[in-house]
């Protein structure tokens, strides 16, 4: 084992950092034991450099809408929609609006950085200094843009929406999760329902691998009267998902819509609202344009608002204005520190009540044993309307669709203690986060897609996993997080088997010989799970579900519906093109999952495990990145965590693609075997502990 001491020769700044120090264990995860609170946050900025320093540093200049005059004109549209979105001017506006206290914590953050950066110049790529120093502005300028304009209001759901307006696609299904990402999972479970009567927790987002802002970071927080250990996203001063000794909380990208795009009539240079005609509000700016020869140009941008927001898009005739939901809630970062305060539910919930994180599903679990999952974030009130209403574009021109306010934590849906014992949410509506099913009729029809809306097969795959005992132990809460069955593949492979036993095309006979002996997982040496994906790309891939299940989705029986083929004869005549696409592309039919299905992170190239939760895995990766015939995991299955919050609480976590983004880290790829593997790590939280795996140590 390696061990080493490093002291910080700095000029710490009045508040001083002395007696905070890092301990960093062997899987490169810094244990922060500070002085004050001040002093945690300026320990986790020099932490999060030191493993991720270009990427934080591109990052923040990409937040302040200077990309383009940093790195070059393949930022200039990113710029523009950061610009037009007024990020700069409202970074500033909310860092001013801060709780003094909390803003001197985003300065320490900031300091943190600085410091790193002054004593360890080296380490960062030289394309990446140009944005140093950075501050406290920075800090809640990156988080605003990371959430509000590329999880809520991003280009590509721009895009979606004008397209669809437009006709070019045929389905519109608002919020997707953040664009190419399969989604989230998360479980409690309550004493009623746990082995050992101890709630039972399991933090599981599935974000986006590689140098993006999706990317995630574990970090041990402590500092007097607070501890916390968690997951921030990089550049965030804050773990968005995490657990202290008492309590703890998953996040799931829920069915919220915060974004409106209102359709302007536009006369004469100004536009129609309740029959009169109002000016925009105009705005010059310039951005700067770096050349590569090192010289500059200069780009004008002409910014128009009316009373919805800013316009973002004004071509083929049509005009649109966007609306973003938490604008006037400056303290989501604060909410995040406060909810990783939480000691019990009543404190959690007093968290949840500062209304300032506008998205996701908080799912909660406690020593006391409670349990909530909360359909949390911000629900624009609005006059009239249901969700599929408000999910396309809407008429621009009338104050009735101009909402200003938002339903209180009182009014969302949510599940606290269900007779059931269980919470769980896999992205899909909050009706079927417990069974009995919560009741929509209880809440605006603008809230969520109706219980109607059959959900998706991972969802069911969680239901059927977490329903299927009366009482879950630990250790098989970890194997169900571990779960590679394609829940598809049970429901329709027997209707299926069935019509190929009357074929005589030897494709199929194959086919179904093969998918007879095959156990429905898609494992690293799984024969069977290539030939299944394929058929599902082949014959449900972009079609509605049930027109052609045999047993549609029935909310009164979520348990005991969607499944079976409607048409099984026309099934096997694409269980037959799967057959052949296989063998063309692979030799065989039973080539091996893992041979096709990859895991890639810093050196490492390993067989994967896992799958899509379109064909129902609740071990969920999307292989979005192809090289010749294998394909490698682009997103899924990120920072992983189950906690058991017995007296001696139990905890094993892993980050699948490391710690680290930092080029040359040994931290990029060693926690990958692991997830080949299906395995977590324990975590070390004590000092004693954490020293016996220690790596480097750090004093302030």
């Amino acid at each position: 084992m390696r061990r080493f001491l490093a002291v910080a020769l700095l000029t710490i700044p009045a508040f001083s950092a002395q007696k905070t120090e890092i301990l960093w264990d062997t899987f490169g995860v810094p244990h922060i034991y500070a002085a004050n609170r001040e002093s945690m946050f300026y320990a986790h900025g020099w932490a999060q450099m030191r493993n991720q320093a270009d990427l934080l540093l591109l990052l923040y200049g990409e937040s302040r809408g200077r990309a383009a005059e940093y790195w070059g004109d393949k930022y200039l549209s990113l710029d523009r929609w950061v610009q037009v979105n007024g990020v700069p001017e409202r970074a500033q506006v909310w860092y001013d609006a801060q709780d003094p206290t909390f803003r001197t914590y985003l300065d320490a953050f900031a300091r943190g950085i600085n410091d790193f950066a002054k004593a360890h110049p080296e380490s960062i790529a030289p394309e990446y200094r140009c944005v140093l120093p950075v501050s406290g502005v920075d800090v809640v300028g990156h988080s605003l843009r990371a959430v509000h304009y590329m999880y809520m209001g991003s280009r590509e759901r721009l895009k979606r929406e004008v397209d669809a307006y437009l006709g070019k696609t045929a389905d519109l299904r608002l919020p997707d999760p953040p664009e190419g990402i399969p989604g989230s999972n998360t479980w409690a479970i309550g004493p009623s329902h746990s082995a050992s009567h101890n709630a039972m927790l399991i933090i599981n987002p599935h974000l986006a691998w590689g140098e993006t802002f999706y990317r995630y970071m574990e970090v041990h927080l402590s500092a007097p009267d607070y501890e916390l250990y968690g997951a921030p996203q990089i550049g965030f001063p804050v773990p968005v998902v995490g657990f202290n000794r008492h309590a703890g909380w998953g996040r799931t990208v829920n069915t919220i819509d915060t974004v409106d795009f209102y359709r302007l009539t536009v006369r004469d240079g100004e536009y129609e609202f309740d029959g009169k005609l109002l000016p925009f509000e105009h705005q010059s700016k310039v951005i700067k344009v770096k050349q590569a020869d090192g010289s500059f140009h200069e780009v004008p941008l002409e910014i128009r608002r009316s009373v919805h927001g800013p316009v973002v898009y004004d071509a083929q005739g049509l005009t649109i204005a966007m609306r973003v939901a938490g604008l006037d809630r400056p303290k989501m970062l604060e909410q995040w520190f406060r909810m990783g305060e939480a000691q019990n539910l009543e404190q959690f919930k007093a968290a949840l009540r500062f209304m300032s994180v506008p998205m996701w599903n908080a799912n909660y679990a406690d020593a006391d044993g409670h349990i909530m999952l909360v359909f949390d974030g911000l629900v624009p009130k609005r006059a009239s309307g249901d969700w599929t209403y408000w999910s396309k574009i809407v008429p621009g021109d009338t104050s009735q669709t101009l909402w200003k306010n938002y339903l209180s934590f009182e009014e969302l849906p949510k599940s606290i203690d269900p007779a059931s014992g269980f919470n769980q949410n896999t992205n899909e509506p909050p009706w079927t986060t417990t069974i009995p099913t919560l009741d929509p009729a209880k809440y605006p029809a603008y809230v969520a897609p109706g219980i109607a809306s059959p959900p998706s097969f991972r969802t069911m795959r969680s239901l059927h996993m977490i329903t299927q005992d009366k009482l879950i132990s630990y250790d098989q809460m970890v194997a169900d997080k571990h779960s590679t069955r394609m829940e598809l593949a049970d429901a329709v492979l027997p209707d299926l088997l069935k019509a190929a036993a009357s074929s005589s095309d030897p494709d199929v006979m194959a086919a179904a010989a093969l998918l007879g002996k095959w156990n429905h997982e898609a494992n690293a040496d799984s024969r069977g799970a290539v030939l299944f994906q394929l058929f599902y790309e082949d014959y449900f891939a972009g079609h509605a579900m049930n027109p052609l299940l045999r047993v549609p989705w029935n909310p009164a029986a979520p348990l005991d519906s969607f499944y079976g083929l409607a048409n099984p004869g026309e099934a096997v005549k694409h269980l037959a093109s799967a057959a052949q696409t296989c063998r063309k592309l692979y030799g065989a039919i039973d080539v091996p999952w893992g041979d096709v299905y990859r895991f890639a992170s810093g050196n490492a190239d390993l067989p994967a495990n896992g799958g899509d939760g379109s064909v129902g895995v609740f071990r969920t990766f999307q292989f979005g990145r192809k090289e010749g015939n294998k394909h490698y995991a682009s997103s899924g299955e990120t920072f992983v965590c189950a906690i058991e919050f017995a007296k001696a609480q139990r905890v094993n976590c892993l980050l699948s693609y490391g710690n680290a983004s930092q080029h040359g880290s040994p931290h990029l790829e060693d926690q990958l075997p692991l997830l080949a593997a299906r395995k977590l790590r324990p975590v070390w939280r004590d000092k004693k502990e954490v020293k016996a795996h220690m790596e480097l140590e750090e004093k302030f």
